[in-house]
């Protein structure tokens, strides 16, 4: 019996030892406050967190702490773990979205990291967003695999007070979450051109795509929100349909 203790107190050492260190292995979130303004969840495989110009504007609890969650590692540190190489159907770079999302200097960042390999884990991050103060989150993540989404598609008809931003199909093919049709997932047609946008490790990229089209949005409906706070995710996904188009991005109707 005490033999078969010492092992149990080994192997559980062993698991504490490895969890920590994969914990360390991630940068800490750089200390702050709250930047005020609103909030939009970004939904990734993880951002850089550490790039002055994002952590800055992190949304943050009263004491400072991060409102944000590693759905995989689950901690307060969704940092991205593959250094800007995630690929563009799993969202790409993250940070450059993030970089964007936060251009207009109105709003604070709620990042969430989930694993779009796991269907339950994107529902779990609506979830997540639903008891945070964002009411948009980005999704820049599709596939042609309708099935893998009934998961978020179920998060998303129960939370229906979060404005779910994600980019849509070109040239008629159907994308997923795109084409389920949800009164609060709003669409998002990529436009022309490229932007500058800050991405992971700070270096500067010029980037073009679903990437800035979602960002332009949700920079868009932020500054609805701002101005009308109690405005719905069915009324703001309207409203935003309603008011036309960008260089950068337009909305099917």
């Amino acid at each position: 019996m005490r033999l078969r203790a010492a092992i149990l107190s080994v192997l559980a050492a062993a698991v504490l030892t490895l969890a920590t260190q994969a914990q360390e292995a991630k940068p800490r979130v750089p200390p702050g406050r709250d930047p005020g303004g609103v909030a939009i969840a970004l939904i990734s495989t993880g951002i850089d967190y550490t790039i002055p110009e994002i952590a800055q504007r992190l949304a943050r609890d009263g004491e400072g702490e991060l409102i944000g969650w590693d759905l995989e590692d689950k901690d307060r540190r969704p940092f991205d773990k593959s250094k800007g190489g995630t690929t563009a159907e799993w969202g790409g770079d993250a940070t450059l979205i993030a970089s964007l999302v936060l251009g207009p200097r109105t709003s604070r960042l709620v990042p969430v990291r989930a694993d779009p390999r796991e269907p339950a884990s994107l529902a779990r991050a609506i979830a997540f967003v639903a008891q945070t103060p964002a009411r948009i989150a980005v999704l820049p993540m599709w596939s042609t695999a309708k099935d893998n989404w009934e998961p978020l598609r179920q998060a998303a008809e129960r939370f229906k007070e979060v404005l779910i931003i994600v980019p849509a199909g070109q040239g008629g093919q159907a994308v997923y979450p795109a084409a389920l049709g949800l009164d609060n997932v709003l669409a998002v047609e990529q436009g022309p051109g490229s932007v500058e946008a800050i991405g992971f490790g700070g270096r500067t990229w010029r980037i073009s795509g679903a990437g800035p089209a979602v960002a332009a949005v949700a920079a868009a409906a932020a500054e609805l929100l701002a101005r009308e706070p109690t405005l719905g995710a069915v009324t703001l996904r309207r409203r935003l349909v309603e008011t036309g188009s960008g260089p950068m991005w337009r909305m099917p109707r």
